[in-house]
């Protein structure tokens, strides 16, 4: 097996090598020291960033009634008001305001923590990484350097709160288009120490009821606490351009391609020739299947999407289905590439398939573009976005971001409130998980060679 990197074409493009600044919710990394004590917001000021919050929504959003009609948010708008009855930190109002933003059912529309909210405790996050599988909260790692609880270990409780409660708040306050369970289930997996953070603050310590792997007799540990800058290094990994990959099985006459995301904004030259490099190297080879990897593609630029797109379509096919603003070239057909692939297709997918990867990914669907292998996306041919998406509540500064525009992809008769299904479903066992086998292309490759039905 061989492995195409990266870096090469990253050295010979040089200009384009600086990397962007991405942040999420204002946060810098200066702020670790001496913690400030949390501020106590009035209830006049949460009334009036609550009324701000509400006129926002109301005036700008692009869809407000897509998935709830007006007269149940009317209600909830009254609901939520009315409990803000008394002075509040900015977490407790904080979970007010989450279940307004949710019952949008727009993936794009959301609130976020000011910057400030992270000086209260930068060096006190939640230290694990977690995955869901079975119903169970597994750990998958840890921020920290050491190992704390082992791998695989199943979380019973934290600061004795039951597990399946925290994640069960999380679920039912979680923004995602059309309400998609997979993209909730796969962001919470991925944000949880930031989501906790945010939902209940930042607790004195954090104890862990577990049980080990395989086992039922439980354990309970007191965790060192992570920082922000160890859990945001993992948590937007997507924004620092992953590496983009392209693995070789000649014996199988298959290519491998990993995308991770489509986030290269202020890279699009580098990315499209590393595609086209790609496929010059699955043509001159004539390698007859591509197993074209998109788990954790959470979206990103279309300007990357579409020259992907070039390279599978079976004629020229348009990929937006209206000309929206600088994109408005994609809703004409798309000339095929001069070295498009004519082979056998499997495409991966999982609950993170969002936004530009959903567009993507229904139009293999629609036009019957190779076999999907995985779990349900986390999106479906349409979504919303937009620019000046960003406003900021005047007293507590919560960051509010909206979908102002809509974009789907040329594709008819399609349900917007349904994922992209997999042809091929992927149930990852506990069993896999703690083997550490990849499931996804264990059935690709199997797929490939006839032993998969």
């Amino acid at each position: 097996m061989h492995k195409i990197s990266n870096i090469l074409l990253l050295i010979i493009m040089l200009g384009i090598l600086v990397n962007p600044t991405f942040t999420d919710e204002g946060v810098t990394d200066d702020t670790a020291g001496n913690y400030p004590k949390p501020k106590i917001y009035e209830v006049e000021e949460l009334q009036e960033d609550f009324n701000q919050m509400r006129q926002t929504l109301e005036e700008n959003h692009c869809c407000l009634y897509e998935y709830t009609s007006k007269d149940t948010f009317d209600g909830l708008f009254a609901r939520q008001y009315n409990l803000i009855s008394k002075p509040m930190k900015l977490y407790e109002y904080y979970k007010i305001l989450t279940p307004l933003t949710a019952k949008v059912g727009c993936g794009h529309t959301a609130v976020w923590m000011p910057g400030s909210y992270w000086n209260l405790g930068y060096d006190n996050l939640f230290p694990l990484r977690i995955r869901i599988i079975e119903d169970n909260v597994v750990v998958a790692g840890s921020y920290n350097d050491s190992v704390q609880v082992p791998f695989g270990s199943v979380i019973l409780k934290i600061n004795d709160r039951p597990i399946n409660d925290i994640i069960g708040e999380m679920q039912v306050n979680y923004s995602a288009d059309a309400f998609n369970i997979n993209f909730i289930q796969a962001q919470i997996e991925r944000r949880f120490s930031m989501i906790y953070a945010r939902r209940f603050g930042f607790p004195e310590k954090y104890e862990v009821t577990y049980a080990l792997p395989g086992r039922k007799t439980r354990e309970t540990a007191e965790l060192v606490p992570a920082n922000l800058q160890s859990v945001r290094a993992v948590i937007f990994t997507n924004f620092n351009h992953p590496e983009l990959t392209l693995e070789l099985i000649e014996e199988k006459s298959t290519a491998i391609m990993t995308i991770k995301t489509f986030i290269y904004y202020d890279r699009v030259p580098y990315f499209k020739s590393y595609i086209d490099s790609c496929f010059n190297v699955i043509h001159d080879k004539k390698l007859k299947n591509l197993i074209l990897d998109l788990r954790g593609n959470d979206g990103g630029d279309p300007f990357c999407a579409v020259p992907l797109f070039s390279y599978l379509e079976p004629e020229p096919l348009p990929y937006y289905a209206e000309p929206y603003g600088k994109y408005s070239e994609f809703a004409d057909p798309i000339p095929l590439a001069e070295k498009h692939f004519t082979g056998n297709l499997f495409t991966l997918i999982d609950g993170r398939c969002f936004s530009t990867n959903g567009h993507f990914c229904s139009l293999l669907k629609y036009h019957n573009i190779g076999k999907f292998v995985g779990m349900e996306s986390g999106s479906s041919y349409k979504c919303n976005a937009g620019k000046n998406t960003e406003s900021n509540l005047n007293n507590t500064r919560i960051m509010l971001y909206i979908g102002r525009s809509t974009f789907a992809a040329a594709v008819e008769g399609m349900d917007k409130t349904k994922p992209i299904m997999p042809d091929y479903p992927v149930n990852e066992t506990y069993r896999d998980f703690l083997d550490k086998k990849d499931v996804f292309r264990e059935i690709a490759l199997k797929l490939i060679d006839g032993k998969q039905h």
